[in-house]
């Protein structure tokens, strides 16, 4: 399922055309978003060359929930997709974090999070860029 999303969603970005500049400045953008009252929130370290970091928070209000973070540019995506623990209700919060690759210049230009829950049903998520994070129509 994770892999047929990506898989649309970089037909998607190719068919637009997504570029970046060969080297930008380092960035750190904030990203919050929630499925009912299960949240994640962190932030992702855009760096000057390949590499982007990701880190967070996950929070079960019911369920199970994990999140994954997977980077892109254009048509390439990133070397691995990082996913949190899973948080499960009236447990804790789970931290996590990883790093994002794209060696291409550029490096990863925008990154995806997207939750999950026990089923792997894909429930909420959020595509950032250098520029901030928008909400996902799931």
């Amino acid at each position: 399922m994770r892999k047929l999303l990506m898989l649309m969603v970089v037909a998607l970005m190719a068919s637009i055309g997504f570029a970046a500049p060969a080297q930008a400045a380092p960035v750190s953008v904030p990203f919050n978003f929630a499925y009912g009252n299960s949240t994640a929130a962190g932030t992702i370290n855009f760096t000057d060359g390949y590499t982007a970091s990701v880190s967070g928070v996950v929070h079960a209000a019911s369920g199970g929930r994990q999140v994954c973070a997977t980077g892109f540019n254009g048509d390439v995506v990133s070397d691995t997709t990082r996913c949190s623990p899973w948080a499960y209700a009236g447990g804790p919060n789970q931290p996590w974090s990883g790093s994002l690759r794209i060696p291409r210049p550029g490096g990863v230009v925008e990154v995806y999070i997207l939750m999950y829950d026990e089923n792997d049903t894909m429930l909420a998520g959020v595509v950032c860029t250098r520029r901030g994070c928008s909400r996902l129509d799931i």
